[in-house]
């Protein structure tokens, strides 16, 4: 026997008993955790983002909403080729921004902190972002982006960078209760 195999040997008896090596995985309840990216934010970019849908829902628009955001998400089905699982009323797209800002504002303590990013933001940022920005091109729509758009644009980019990571490290197994649009089971 080598010197290698003699020193790495599992017939040494140095070996930790079965009982007492941790398991290999861990099972987490799919009722109680999901999946999620961590992603860093600033109070100040979630202030940007509820300034942003303030000036969407105060300004009059010539528009009429919902068929021009039917219209959008047919476009985006088209060019990506699969079918969007989201919500396609613009009341409720506008509901899920809100639920972002909800659950982040209280994940940011300090000035920065770290936002549970839901898998899907991706998709509703683009809806939404899209929409905004045909109507600010719009001549009859009085929609402008805030100054703080900006920060907006600063964390979309984080949360999509983080979904772009190829080894996945900022993705995380985390109980629903912390992530957006999440709900966990009724006795978790």
């Amino acid at each position: 026997m080598g010197l290698f195999e003699t020193l790495f040997s599992s017939s040494t008896g140095d070996t930790v008993p079965q009982a007492q090596q941790p398991s290999q995985h861990e099972i987490f309840s799919e009722d109680t955790y999901n999946v999620a990216y961590a992603v860093a934010a600033r109070r100040e970019e979630i202030r940007a983002l509820e300034h942003l849908l303030e000036a969407d829902q105060t300004s009059p628009t010539a528009l009429e909403a919902e068929p021009f955001l039917q219209d959008i998400i047919e476009d985006m089905e088209r060019d990506r080729e699969y079918s969007l699982r989201l919500r396609t009323s613009g009341e409720e797209l506008v509901d899920d921004i809100r639920e972002l800002i909800e659950h982040w504002d209280n994940q940011v303590d300090e000035q920065i902190g770290t936002i549970w990013w839901p898998i899907g933001a991706d998709t509703t940022f683009s809806l939404y972002l899209h929409y905004l920005e045909l109507r600010a091109d719009a001549e009859d729509d009085q929609f402008s982006f805030p100054e703080s758009a900006g920060q907006v644009h600063t964390l979309v980019q984080r949360g999509l960078s983080a979904m772009e990571d190829d080894d996945d490290s900022k993705l995380a197994v985390v109980h629903k209760r912390d992530i957006p649009w999440e709900e966990p089971a009724e006795d978790s």
